[in-house]
């Protein structure tokens, strides 16, 4: 089958009309993709054009459509469309954005990360249990938020545990939990800790920084998290101010290691180097010293031993008989007696007549002995004899004991001699009037003796 020259001229110039319309969109940044146009926002492009490459894990997945700007003050921003070309590509949540550059003069594209895998570790206790898909925690400002998931969970030992993690465990096994954080636009330090947590009624791994600064809470619209490119002025400013501060740093060590600083430095380190020396002949010394006093020291520390024994068993010996109430009663008892009898013997030792006291004492008791006499020998009643005898001898030991307590206070120097009198002067009357009735009946009984 033959085509007419005007069919093919027609056919030649839909195919051009084609692709000229293909190289319009291409320069355009638009595609005939219909897949869904998705929009983020960058605070700057970096010189970003439309018609640039997304690509994800160096593929390149879409383009990007449209960039316009919003003006909007402090709060202006980019806005980029771009569209993923490839129907087998997901963009999972809270994926990084970031503009890059192929090469170091090559274009600009945007570049797609998805939420990479972390892992920590954790000490192995059986109360400390976390499964796969359960939460991830975080404080961020004042609030604890659920900000991941965990992945898996592998035991190992403590010797497979990196060093930066190592000191943390105390354990023989340990946890490796590798997890997920999927809240758009937070960004963490590379290394984290954590330690599992039971919070709302369920068990979560809850993570923080390794020098506990709190973060804040990520405050963006996007499902997605958006890193600013940096510019080469901004680099080079940042590179300028470390600059400055390194030169004024340099500046300051300078000033400080002044030449007399340096020669008071060296004089410290002499200084320094002879106390040093003569601290070690001075542990020479002493070591010597422990070594030929090694004997006494054991020697000593025996004795030392045996006297804390001695005063160990006397302390149990002490609080035995001080914990006996009825020692405690007896001892109170005794202590009131004794003190009631040192009163009435400073109140006898007070008085100045003692030994005219003892001297009618002593008449007393021979004149009952000269009755008694008396009594034996005129009375033949058995009865008569034995009563009268009885109250006699009763008397006579009365007046002897009082004899023999007067007589042993005769002996005691007025100097230690306390107050009362009253009770001397009571019992002198009455010795003294024992005396006269004692008389009295010696000359009645031998007034009736001569009589018969």
């Amino acid at each position: 089958m033959k085509f007419s020259s005007s069919f093919k001229v027609g056919l030649l110039t839909l195919i051009a009309l084609v692709m000229l319309f293909g190289i319009i969109l291409r320069v355009k940044g638009r595609t005939l993709s219909s897949a869904d146009r998705i929009e983020i926002h960058f605070k700057d492009v970096n010189g970003m054009r439309p018609g640039a490459g997304v690509q994800m894990m160096g593929l390149r997945v879409g383009q990007v459509e449209e960039i316009t700007p919003v003006v909007e003050g402090e709060n202006s921003f980019v806005k980029v469309k771009f569209v993923i070309t490839d129907p087998d590509v997901e963009i999972p949540k809270a994926s990084t954005f970031t503009i890059q550059q192929s090469g170091l003069i090559g274009e600009l594209f945007l570049e797609i990360t998805p939420p990479k895998t972390r892992t920590l570790y954790i000490p192995m206790k059986s109360k400390d249990l976390l499964y796969k898909d359960d939460p991830v925690q975080m404080k961020l400002d004042d609030k604890y938020y659920n900000v991941g998931v965990v992945k898996g969970i592998e035991v190992i030992s403590k010797d497979a545990v990196p060093y930066n993690y190592r000191d943390r465990i105390d354990t023989t096994y340990a946890y490796k939990i590798d997890y997920m954080v999927d809240l758009p636009g937070l960004i963490l330090p590379e290394f984290m800790k954590g330690a599992p947590v039971y919070s709302d009624g369920e068990k979560k791994l809850r993570i923080s920084t390794l020098d506990d600064v709190i973060l804040s809470y990520p405050e963006q619209k996007s499902p997605y998290t958006i890193i600013e490119p940096m510019r080469i002025a901004d680099f080079m400013e940042w590179q300028y101010k470390a600059a400055e501060s390194l030169t004024e740093t340099n500046r300051k060590i300078n000033d400080l290691l002044s030449d007399e600083v340096i020669a008071e430095l060296q004089m410290s380190v002499s200084n320094i180097n002879s106390l040093t020396s003569k601290s070690a002949d001075t542990m020479a010394k002493f070591d010597k010293l422990l070594d030929s006093s090694q004997g006494d020291l054991k020697e000593l520390m025996a004795l030392l031993d045996r006297t804390s024994r001695d005063f160990s068993t006397l302390s149990n010996s002490l609080n035995n008989i001080i914990s006996d109430k009825d020692f405690k009663t007896k001892l109170y008892s005794a202590t009131d007696s004794l003190e009631i009898l040192s009163k009435n013997l400073n109140k006898i030792m007070d008085n100045g007549n003692a030994e005219a006291l003892a001297a009618d004492l002593t008449a007393t008791m021979h004149n009952v002995n000269e009755i008694s006499g008396y009594i034996n020998s005129m009375t033949k009643d058995d009865n008569l004899k034995r009563d009268l005898t009885r109250t006699v001898n009763t008397a006579n030991k009365a007046l002897s004991d009082i004899s023999t307590t007067l007589s042993a206070l005769n002996k005691v120097t007025p100097e230690n001699k306390t107050e009362i009198q009253k009770i001397i002067d009571d019992t002198s009357v009455t010795t003294c009037n024992l005396r006269k009735f004692s008389e009295k009946l010696n000359k009645r009984f031998l007034l009736f003796r001569l009589m018969f």
